[in-house]
C-alpha cells in the first residue's frame, strides 16, 4: 500500500533508568506530531522551536513535586542525543548528506569523488583510517615516497568548531528560498545552523547525533546481496560502474571489451554463475527457523527468478549477522567471501549488549581494514555514504555505549 502523506512524531526517552526499564513503552512521550501531507525537511526546526523552549526550561530547574518523599525539588534535565534516520540527521544537524559531503562525521575531510557515467558520488580510499604503519599501507603503496603522501585519518570536528564554521550560515526557512542546482559547486557542508545549538550545552557535547545501526546494517545487506544476485535497477555493478573502472584506470580486469560487435563485461570475483544465484536463493529458501527467531524469509526469495525482494529491517539484520554465511559458503571466491564473512561478524559484535572497550577498539580498525578489502574486490560505485558510514560505528559504540538504547527498532517496528 502506497501513501504519499507523511508524519513525524517526536518522542523523548528518559536515559536514568536501569538497563531492563530504558526505551520500553512507559517510558517513551510523545512530544509533538509533526503533520503531513510532505516532509519538513529543513524547516523541521520551526516545529521544533516549541520543544526547545522547554527544554532550555527544564535545562535551568523547573520546581516539582516529589510524590514518593513529600517533597518539591528542583527538576533539571538535558537532551543527550538525537536517534533517527540518515535523511532526518541531515535535516536536524543541518549538514549534507549526499555529495562532495555527504559523510557528516567526516565533514569537510570527506574523501569522495564523482562517478561520471554512474552520475554518482563514491565514498572510497579508506586506507587512511588504518594507522600509519599498518601492514595493509605497505602492501597498497610500494614506495615510501607514496606512504607519506597516503592521507591520514580525518580529524572529527569538536562541538566549538562547528559553532565557528556556522558563524557565517544564514538560515532561510520557508518556500521562498531558491534551491541549488545539481551542477552547482558545493562550497560548505552547512544548510543551516541547527536549532539545537540554542541549548546552552549542545556544543559541548562529543556526540550530538546518532547514526542509526539498523538503517545502516540494511542498506549494506542490501548493497552486498542486489550486487551479488545482480538485480536489475538495484545492483551496484553495471555498465556503466565498468566505465568508471575505465576512466580510473583501475581494476583492468573488469573493463569492459568489445566482441562480435557484442560489449561483454568480464566477471568479477563477486560474480555468481546463474546455478551459484539459485543454490544462494535455495539455501535461504529452505531454512527453517525458530518460532519467533525472525520473519518467514522464504517468502521474501524468489528461487526461479534468483532474487530477494520484500526484505523488511529486521530481515536484514538477521540475513547479516547469521545467515549470509551460510547462503554464501562454497560459491564465491576466496577474496570476497572473506570480506563478507568479515563485515557479517563485524555487525555481530557492534550489535553485543555488552560492551567490552577494547573490543570495540579493534571492532574501529576491523572496520577499515574490512572496508579496504571490500575495495579490493567491489567497484567504487558499491560504496555510497551507508557503506562509509561502517567506519563511524565502532566510535559511536564506544563513546555513547550499546546500540540497543539509540537505534530505530523501538520506534519503528
Amino acid at each position: 500500500m502506497n501513501s504519499t502523506y507523511s508524519c513525524w512524531p517526536v518522542m523523548l526517552v528518559v536515559y536514568n533508568l536501569p538497563p531492563s526499564l530504558c526505551m520500553k513503552d512507559e517510558f517513551t512521550f510523545l512530544s509533538m506530531l509533526i503533520p503531513g501531507p510532505k516532509q519538513p525537511r529543513n524547516d523541521i526546526d520551526i516545529y521544533l522551536q516549541p520543544l526547545i523552549d522547554e527544554l532550555q526550561e527544564l535545562w535551568n530547574g523547573v520546581y516539582t513535586y516529589d510524590a514518593s518523599t513529600k517533597k518539591f525539588f528542583n527538576l533539571r534535565a538535558m537532551l543527550l542525543w538525537t536517534i533517527n534516520d540518515f535523511p532526518a540527521y541531515g535535516n536536524l544537524a543541518g549538514c549534507a548528506t549526499k555529495g562532495r559531503y555527504g559523510c557528516p562525521i567526516c565533514g569537510e575531510n570527506t574523501h569522495a569523488c564523482w562517478l561520471k557515467h554512474s552520475r554518482k558520488m563514491s565514498y572510497c580510499n579508506h586506507i587512511r583510517f588504518l594507522p600509519i604503519n599498518h601492514p595493509y599501507r605497505r602492501k597498497k603503496y610500494t614506495s615510501a615516497r607514496l606512504r607519506d603522501k597516503a592521507l591520514l585519518c580525518p580529524t572529527i570536528p569538536k562541538g566549538t568548531e562547528v559553532v565557528e564554521q556556522l558563524r557565517k550560515v544564514v538560515n532561510d526557512f520557508g518556500k521562498g528560498r531558491k534551491k541549488r542546482r545539481r551542477d552547482e559547486e558545493e562550497d560548505t557542508m552547512w544548510k543551516k545552523k541547527s536549532v539545537f545549538f540554542s541549548l546552552p550545552y549542545w556544543e559541548v557535547l562529543v556526540v550530538r547525533h546518532n547514526l542509526d545501526v539498523m538503517h545502516v546494517e540494511k542498506n549494506v545487506c542490501d548493497s552486498i546481496i542486489n550486487t551479488l544476485l545482480d538485480c536489475k535497477g538495484k545492483s551496484k555493478d553495471h555498465y556503466q560502474s565498468r566505465l568508471d573502472l575505465k576512466d580510473m584506470g583501475i581494476m583492468p580486469h573488469l573493463h569492459p571489451y568489445e566482441e562480435d560487435n557484442i560489449t561483454r563485461l568480464p566477471a568479477g570475483a563477486y560474480t555468481l554463475s546463474k546455478s551459484d544465484k539459485q543454490l544462494f536463493c535455495k539455501r535461504l529458501f529452505d531454512l527453517k527457523l525458530p518460532y519467533g527467531y525472525s520473519s518467514n524469509i522464504s517468502n521474501c526469495v524468489d528461487v526461479e527468478k534468483r532474487k530477494l525482494t520484500g526484505l523488511k529491517s529486521h530481515d536484514c539484520h538477521v540475513l547479516m549477522q547469521q545467515l549470509l554465511a551460510v547462503a554464501i559458503r562454497g560459491i564465491m571466491e576466496e577474496g570476497p567471501r572473506v570480506a563478507i564473512l568479515r563485515i557479517s561478524k563485524f555487525f555481530h559484535g557492534l550489535c553485543q549488549r555488552v560492551v567490552d572497550k577494547k573490543e570495540i577498539i579493534q571492532l574501529e580498525l576491523e572496520a577499515a581494514e574490512i572496508l579496504c578489502k571490500l575495495e579490493d574486490y567491489f567497484p567504487p560505485s558499491f560504496f555510497d555514504p551507508m557503506i562509509h558510514l561502517v567506519v563511524h560505528l565502532p566510535r559511536e559504540v564506544r563513546l555513547c555505549g550499546p546500540v540497543q538504547f539509540r537505534w530505530m527498532y523501538h520506534f519503528e517496528r
